[in-house]
This record gives C-alpha cells, structure tokens and sequence, in this order.
C-alpha cells in the first residue's frame, strides 16, 4: 500500500484529501506544518508528498528544498497544493523537480488522478 504524506495546515483540506486517499488505497500521514512535515517525511519515508505552499512556520518552498536536500529523500515525488499559482511557478516547479501541482479547490478526481500518475512514473 503506497504511503502519502499530506503537508497542509487547513484541516478540512486534510481531511477530504485523506479520506479520498485513503479510500483509493493508500495510506495517508497528515502534518499540520513544515517542520512537522519535514520530521514525518523523513521517519516514515512515503511514496509521495502533497505539499503546501503556505504553511503556518515555513514556507512550501522551504520545506521542498529541505526534501531534496536529503539524500535519502531528493528523488521523493512531490505534488504542490497551492491557492493560485504565480506567474513563473511553472519554471520554479521544473527546478525544483516536482511532481506537478494542484490549485486549491481541486477536484477530488483530479487528485487521485494526479497522485497515481505522479507514483506510476516516480514523480
């Protein structure tokens, strides 16, 4: 069963995300902040993280770059979950070797969709 960290501090976000993962078949972890996040990413090792770029202690930016410079985690897939996506995001998420993102409201199809393909094709 694939593992799914969800980094989001809205609670009902991580609570529709999780119960949509969790009944498409994967076990999902939830942290409410980056350093948690970072903590959790790193103990239970998931097959993806869905990340947000606003967290209450760091930023989504931050803790990616806290992920792919450990090298026990650099190659993990990442999905960032965002409000609205700046002009140049798309370059920033290229650099960043993400998997992708969503924009918040997404679809609960599109989310599933989007974490299958990111763990079918390893981010």
């Amino acid at each position: 069963m694939p593992k799914i960290l969800v980094i989001e501090d809205d609670q009902d976000i991580q609570k529709l995300t999780r119960a949509n993962l969790a009944a498409s078949g994967y076990k999902v972890f939830v942290a409410d902040n980056g350093e948690s996040g970072v903590k959790l990413s790193r103990r239970e090792r998931p097959d993806l993280v869905l990340l947000d770029l606003r967290l209450p202690d760091m930023s989504g930016w931050d803790v990616l770059m806290l992920i792919r410079t450990d090298r026990r985690l650099k190659r993990l897939p990442v999905i960032i979950m965002t409000a609205t996506a700046p002009q140049g995001t798309d370059y920033k998420l290229a650099s960043m070797r993400t998997a992708g993102y969503l924009i918040k409201p997404f679809e609960i199809k599109e989310l599933v969709r989007k974490v299958a393909q990111a763990l079918h094709t390893g981010g």
